[in-house]
């Protein structure tokens, strides 16, 4: 019982900096990355995060985290030089900390310090050479399969003058996995809020399934009320996907697959975030996919098809919208 009672006031404690950590970053440093560290099942996490000004006030929150990382026993360390972020590609431009330019900068987290430097080092690297993108890969420990996955989209990037356009690359990997999956299952669905940090090979890896699994026996352990939401994310609404952070999330009956499916929704929550995440963006783009969600708010029904989809409310047709590509957008739910 006092090994019990100990290990339980541990968890607490681990919980409440963990949480403080991110609280710290904007909700920007992953508390739930942080918690597969700190507990072992990932040795390192890498990521890149928004600053405005590099004054005294955003050292201080450095600082903090660093304190906090080191009750934790791990390191945390960050970029010499701050980055613009130019595409969902993650092409980087490079600039001096003291720039009055916005960008990011990159961090990293590890038990292993050399782990946490090589992290935050291959971070931009790993847009530039696709050898780079593997090595990053296993510093962060993906699985082997998405290792492999992860070069298969380097070799179909947008770059590439043999690109097939039905061939998204890093430009839309979820995309890619669904395309290869004949299984979603629940635990990775990347199109809602993914627990991972990289995009799995299927739709139902093996490897990123234990990986989750793992990840929700702690939670369920440390912050049970973190646990529920998260399920409750991954397994409930349907996506609508451009891109990881552009979609719209319905809540309601679904039927079909991803090239011919159907909802009908009750609720429907914007996750349209491309102005905030990247310096570069079109507001064309943008401003689409804002007056969707209007009309999708005055409807109650969906109907997608590989050339289109409509938006309906009941039986009468709201609007009908030609798809350039039949992957942008997907409707997908997990069905496992």
């Amino acid at each position: 019982m006092v090994i019990k009672n100990l290990k339980s006031n541990l968890d607490e404690k681990n919980n409440e900096m963990i949480e403080e950590i991110s609280r710290l970053s904007g909700g920007q440093i992953s508390s739930l990355e942080l918690i597969a560290v700190v507990y072992g099942f990932k040795p390192t996490m890498a990521e890149m995060i928004n600053f405005n000004k590099f004054n005294k006030s955003f050292i201080n929150k450095l600082d903090k985290i660093n304190r906090l990382c080191k009750e934790l026993s791990l390191h945390f360390v960050v970029s010499r030089y701050k980055f613009i972020i130019n595409s969902p590609r993650g092409i980087f431009e490079m600039i001096d900390l003291d720039s009055p330019q916005k960008g990011k900068i990159a961090i990293g987290i590890s038990k292993d310090k050399s782990a946490a430097l090589e992290g935050v080092d291959l971070y931009y690297k790993k847009t530039l050479v696709s050898e780079k993108g593997r090595r990053f890969g296993q510093v962060m420990g993906y699985p082997e399969c998405c290792l492999d996955f992860g070069d298969y989209l380097c070799q179909n990037s947008k770059g590439d003058k043999n690109h097939d356009p039905n061939n998204f690359g890093f430009t839309n990997p979820a995309v890619e996995s669904l395309k290869r999956s004949k299984e979603f299952a629940w635990q990775l669905n990347v199109f809602t809020n993914s627990p991972l940090s990289y995009c799995p090979c299927t739709l139902n890896c093996q490897e990123s399934i234990k990986y989750v699994n793992k990840l929700f026996k702690i939670l369920k352990r440390i912050n049970p009320t973190s646990e529920k939401n998260l399920m409750d994310i991954l397994k409930e609404p349907i996506s609508l996907y451009w891109t990881c952070v552009d979609k719209i999330l319905l809540y309601g009956d679904f039927k079909g697959d991803f090239e011919n499916s159907e909802v009908k929704y009750h609720k429907s929550v914007p996750k349209i975030k491309s102005r905030s995440f990247y310096q570069s963006n079109s507001s064309n783009f943008l401003n689409n996919l804002n007056d969707i969600y209007k009309k999708i708010q005055r409807g109650n029904r969906l109907v997608m098809a590989p050339a289109y989809f409509e938006i309906y409310k009941d039986k009468k047709r709201i609007i009908k919208i030609k798809k350039d590509n039949q992957y942008e957008p997907v409707l997908v739910k997990p069905n496992k």
